[in-house]
């Protein structure tokens, strides 16, 4: 039997997916809108660098923390 904790991973991953996929649908078929997709990008670069920076400074202050004791 399958561990629940994995069905919420997996819930919260198909959830990204499909949030991140239909951002590109304005240009799946359509390649005269590419400048909306190219926003579309750009904004989750942003998300994505966004969440980067922070679980690198929770890691560096869980470390620091670690250290400490």
């Amino acid at each position: 039997m399958m561990d629940p904790r994995f069905n919420a991973f997996f819930l919260l991953t198909g959830v990204t997916f499909m949030a991140f996929a239909s951002g590109f649908g304005v240009c799946l078929f359509n390649l005269s809108e590419v400048d909306q997709c190219v926003a579309v990008a750009n904004h989750w670069v942003e998300v994505f660098r966004g969440m980067g920076d922070h679980l690198i400074a929770w890691g560096i202050a869980l470390l620091h923390a670690a250290f400490h004791r």
